[in-house]
């Protein structure tokens, strides 16, 4: 079974609490059965370095956000047997201090980094992975996923 898992955040790359445990293990486990698991969450700050088998893929886009296009890659890493993670790149949104927020404060404009992530899931399980048959998000980072559509080719991922 094709599964793909969207996060924003999956262990060991990105954690603030038990969400990155839980999707860093359930992808394992998914993999294990022999099932295809494609995880997708973004590229922050320091992940490349402190993982350096990560590598860039030729998977680059461009997505509407409000009145602005918003280009962004992909970069791929397989931790385990029948496991792909996809790193979404867009520096201005994750490449960032913090994933969520500093100062004890959220950054001002998180309702726009996630709804980028979510088209970004949705963009990349359309175009770049194997069509899933299981779609599984994580969270309200990634809870427009399912509205945008991952198999449907008209999606309302153009919409703003």
């Amino acid at each position: 079974m094709n599964i793909l898992l969207a996060s924003s955040e999956v262990f060991p790359y990105s954690k603030t609490g038990g969400l990155a445990d839980m999707v860093g293990a359930l992808s394992k486990a998914l993999g294990a059965d022999g099932n295809n698991v494609t995880v997708i969450t973004p590229l922050y700050r320091g992940i490349r370095e402190k993982h350096p088998k990560i590598q860039p893929t030729d998977l680059e886009f461009s997505l509407p956000l409000g009145g602005l296009t918003v280009d962004a890659k992909a970069w791929s890493l397989e931790p385990a047997e029948n496991v792909e993670v996809l790193f979404v790149e867009q520096d201005d949104f994750f490449n960032r201090p913090a994933l969520y927020g500093e100062g004890g404060r959220d950054y001002p404009d998180n309702a726009a980094r996630f709804v980028f992530l979510s088209k970004a899931v949705a963009h990349l399980a359309r175009t770049a992975v194997e069509t899933p048959e299981v779609v599984h998000v994580h969270d309200w980072q990634v809870g427009l996923v399912p509205l945008l559509g991952c198999r449907s080719q008209t999606s309302l991922l153009g919409a703003n």
